[in-house]
């Protein structure tokens, strides 16, 4: 008796380091969780335990931009055909015995399951070495695969790695790729995401899914209840993200503008430093007396400084105080690296030693950059104006076909044509 007291203590020792390891882990997942509000804060939910969850505002869930890759049918097949309508993409690979064949079964049960809902799934291989379209074509025929509502996709290794990585964010090698359904709403956005192998996490799936067919615009005001918790934050590190598709920098005020803050509406963009007494001093004068011929009408604008060693938020308080500007002038600041990447990666214009560009640049209202202009020639500032305010009337993101296809061709292609590349010397 007096030995199994003992062993009996060492039990209930090892059952509390045990609970308080997990309560760590859980704060330490907290902690890297957006804050919204207090109305907002993360939480988690019942079954299973520790699954976080946090409402996000809808505007800060990223875009998918439009990938190609080939199907079961040796077909390509262009996301643009998704358009409209919202997919859930998974990633596996033909010849995994286990977990893959598990989640494709969890997938065959969720496509019956939701066989009146207008969704596409979209299953990747992340061995496209060897799944080749005629493997997948005999992996697809085991569950009679419609190739129209299932479709699995095989490509070059580098582009399933970039939409892993740069657009979903999950691991897609063969040994630790990612397990999760991913949803992208009709609207284009990474939403949410599941867990295939949690009966609550299915469930939920497909509440949500039944859901979306309510939204008949995109939801700009709404926060959304995901288990997608990390859209909207910073990255921890820079070198983690290969492209910068939407950027957080810090304001005059001092407070932290991110990109998406203003999603759902038409806003303008240009890169300055305070100290230049030519050319940025020019075109800052005619970003003023521009606000002040269009009053109310005038779009937000964002001026990004390329000296932020110098251009401090105290720096650009003052210098926007000069100007008369207003809160929907802002003047960023931050990383001088993320200010190269943000100049080069988010607008395509060119940021060095001694040289910026000097064009305007015209983003939607779904965070993309539509056009560049040159403030100087009248000409531009027609076109700008124009874009402006036709963007203003947009009702759906511009993936979503608001127009014959060839018009959309045809405009991708003027734009594509566009000269991103007026450069400017700095002053010595």
């Amino acid at each position: 008796m007096s030995k199994a007291i003992p062993i009996f203590l060492w039990v209930v020792a090892l059952a509390m380091l045990a609970v308080l390891m997990y309560a760590r882990a859980g704060r330490q997942a907290a902690d890297r969780l957006p804050n919204f509000g207090q109305d907002s804060h993360p939480q988690r939910e019942g079954d299973p335990p520790g699954a976080i969850m946090a409402d996000i505002p809808w505007k800060y869930f990223p875009d998918v931009p439009q990938f190609s890759l080939v199907d079961q049918n040796d077909t390509v097949f262009d996301s643009s055909v998704l358009s409209g309508k919202p997919y859930l993409v998974s990633f596996f690979f033909s010849t995994c015995p286990d977990i893959c064949v598990q989640l494709n079964n969890q997938i065959d049960r969720l496509n019956d399951q939701l066989k009146k809902e207008e969704v596409v799934f979209v299953s990747i291989s992340v061995d496209p070495e060897n799944d080749t379209p005629a493997v997948l074509g005999r992996y697809a025929a085991n569950y009679d695969a419609d190739p129209k509502r299932w479709a699995f996709l095989t490509g070059q290794k580098y582009q399933i790695d970039q939409l892993g990585s740069q657009v979903f964010g999950v691991v897609v090698d063969k040994a630790t790729h990612t397990d999760n359904i991913l949803l992208v709403d009709q609207w284009g956005r990474y939403r949410d995401r599941f867990k295939w192998d949690d009966p609550y996490d299915m469930k939920r799936l497909v509440t949500v899914i039944k859901d979306l067919a309510a939204e008949q615009e995109p939801p700009l005001d709404v926060k959304i209840h995901t288990r997608n918790v990390l859209a909207g934050q910073p990255p921890m590190d820079l070198n983690e993200h290969p492209w910068v598709r939407e950027f957080h920098l810090t304001e005059r005020s001092g407070e932290t503008f991110y990109s998406r803050d203003l999603t759902g509406e038409v806003w303008i963009a240009n890169f300055f430093f305070a100290s230049c007494p030519g050319i940025c001093k020019k075109q800052n004068a005619y970003l003023a007396g521009l606000r002040e011929r269009l009053g109310k009408q005038a779009p937000t604008i964002v001026s990004i400084t390329t000296d932020p060693t110098n251009d401090t938020p105290s720096v650009l308080r003052s210098f926007a105080k000069d100007l008369k500007a207003d809160d929907r002038w802002l003047f960023c600041t931050g990383d001088d690296l993320l200010i190269r990447r943000i100049s080069s990666e988010f607008f395509n214009a060119h940021v060095s030693d001694g040289h910026h560009s000097s064009l305007l640049f015209v983003v939607d209202r779904w965070h993309r950059v539509r056009g560049s202009f040159d403030w100087q020639k009248p000409e531009e500032e027609i076109a700008m104006l124009d874009l402006v305010e036709e963007l203003r009337v947009e009702g759906v993101p511009r993936a979503l076909p608001a127009k014959p296809k060839s018009e959309q061709i045809e405009e991708l292609d003027d734009e594509q044509d566009e000269d991103f590349g007026v450069d400017v010397d700095s002053p010595e």
